[in-house]
């Protein structure tokens, strides 16, 4: 069985992680049978940054939050081994790109949680695969930042995808039931679910999504070898 990480920055699209996004994907897991591993930060990124900005940050409980998504038990971002994961995936919701980076205040000098940019690094050395949905790119993007220069979807933020771009990212617009896959990068991105996009066609690009993402991560790690 795979076992895969699944990112989760809080409740609700607009603070944390799209609940559509993590829903589909859970389905998607079930029909492959894969057991998902959900992951929450123990603070956010302005929590992490000296200064008035980490006393005006509020405080968020983002354990019980990912709790109130999933089934199960939820790990914090720094007891996760990445040796224990075959993959990860980042769904989407603008708090992906909040709490996990700095990227709406700082753009391109954004910072980030550096025991996530360790999990994705780690992941990305053992050639693995990683996908994302929505925000979950422009993350990625983000940890990535002067390593590689990434193919992928984060919707239609047309403010961050031009940030993004910035940073060396080529960031395209595709349907909700599109996939973009970059295999230098080793990133499977799609659009997902936004306020005012077709959930159905959402849910079917998550599904490609998923199996893509089981499709190539069946290449065996070099280390294997």
């Amino acid at each position: 069985m795979k076992t895969v990480g699944l990112l989760i920055s809080g409740i609700g699209f607009h603070r944390g992680t799209s609940v559509w996004d993590i829903s589909y994907v859970l389905k998607e897991l079930e029909r492959c049978n894969a057991k998902p591993i959900p992951i929450a930060p123990r603070e956010g990124i302005e929590k992490n940054i000296p200064g008035p900005r980490r006393k005006s940050e509020p405080k968020r409980n983002y354990l019980n939050e990912a709790k109130m998504m999933v089934r199960g038990e939820v790990y914090y971002l720094d007891q996760i081994d990445s040796n224990d994961l075959d993959t990860l995936i980042i769904p989407g919701g603008r708090g992906v790109v909040t709490v996990f980076s700095s990227l709406l205040r700082d753009g391109t000098e954004a910072q980030f949680l550096p025991e996530l940019r360790e999990l994705v690094i780690s992941l990305f050395s053992r050639n693995k695969y990683i996908a994302s949905i929505g925000y979950g790119g422009a993350l990625l993007a983000v940890l990535l930042r002067n390593i590689t220069e990434p193919i992928l979807t984060i919707g239609e933020d047309v403010e961050i995808i031009e940030v993004l771009k910035k940073m060396g990212a080529d960031v395209l617009k595709v349907k909700p039931d599109e996939v973009i896959l970059d295999e230098k990068s080793k990133i499977i991105s799609t659009p997902g679910t936004s306020p005012n996009s077709s959930l159905y066609k959402a849910c079917k690009g998550i599904e490609i999504l998923i199996d893509e993402l089981f499709k190539y991560n069946e290449t065996p790690d070099k280390s294997d070898a």
